[in-house]
């Protein structure tokens, strides 16, 4: 394993922590691997380490290259979305220096890291942020998204402080309603996978619901697995990022395993 950091911003204030397999010469799958980036959540106001580096483990066991991004916080919209959209942009256009294949690299998302990358899977062809980056909107659609219990809607038991970051305490409906990912698939949306727990006291589990209904009504391929208890912030469900035994659930755990298949079968890994 190989791992390189490099930052996405001139303030370095967004930086991306690569974990790269080694290749193997003569066997085909090492040479170009499939890629995830993966964005932590935080409420917006910080990036857990706990949704980083543990998650980046568990693909990389699976012969994937995982981009871990440390996005720009207690920023308004779009400024975490930007750093968002810059880094898959680059790692896909850096794909030959990192093996991967740039046509199989996914976005994976917890809590309101969820939410961002929900935005780049809906967001990617946004006629404002390909003016800013200055590329080609395919350049920017992910070939798969994981949505680790995200935040979703800002009016469909939104989690508020998220959203309180992203457009200030006095957003009108209109802004939260932009900002609602459910109002934002497009039959052009990448295939999603999802999963929650019913009883997330912290990020309502309807926000994945309403995220899983808006797919079907567009026909997008998406897989949604509820699990029925779990606290907020699973991460990896077990004692790697488990703060206690709360944490440490080996139902939930299955969700590595899950959206692993799930990728293999829309990524053709």
């Amino acid at each position: 394993m190989t791992i390189k950091t490099f930052f996405i911003n001139q303030e370095k204030t967004a930086s991306v922590k690569a974990y790269l397999p080694d290749s193997i010469a003569g066997l085909q799958f090492c040479e170009k691997r499939p890629g995830v980036v993966i964005f932590p959540g935080g409420s917006y106001e910080f990036c857990s380490d706990r949704e980083g580096e543990p998650i980046a483990l568990q693909y990389l066991a699976r012969g994937y290259a995982a981009f871990v991004v440390t996005y720009t916080c207690n920023a308004r919209f779009p400024a975490s979305l930007t750093d968002a959209a810059y880094t898959f942009y680059k790692v896909r256009m850096r794909a030959e220096e990192f093996h991967i294949d740039p046509q199989k690299l996914a976005v994976l998302g917890c809590s309101a890291g969820g939410h961002l990358a929900g935005c780049l899977a809906t967001m990617w062809n946004d006629a404002a942020l390909l003016k800013t980056l200055g590329c080609e909107n395919e350049e920017l659609r992910p070939n798969a998204a994981i949505l680790c219990y995200p935040v979703i809607s800002g009016v469909t038991a939104p989690h508020e402080g998220s959203f309180k970051v992203l457009l200030g305490e006095d957003a009108s409906r209109s802004d939260l309603s932009r900002l609602s990912l459910e109002n934002r698939v497009t039959p052009k949306t990448p295939p999603i996978f999802i999963w929650h727990t019913a009883n997330d006291d912290c990020v309502s589990a309807h926000n994945s619901l309403v995220m899983a209904k808006a797919c079907i009504s567009n026909k997008i391929p998406v897989e949604l697995h509820m699990f029925d208890e779990g606290p907020h912030g699973l991460a990896t469900c077990d004692k790697a990022t488990g703060w206690n035994e709360m944490f440490i659930s080996d139902s939930c755990h299955r969700w590595i395993k899950l959206s692993a298949e799930f990728l293999e079968k829309y990524m053709n890994v």
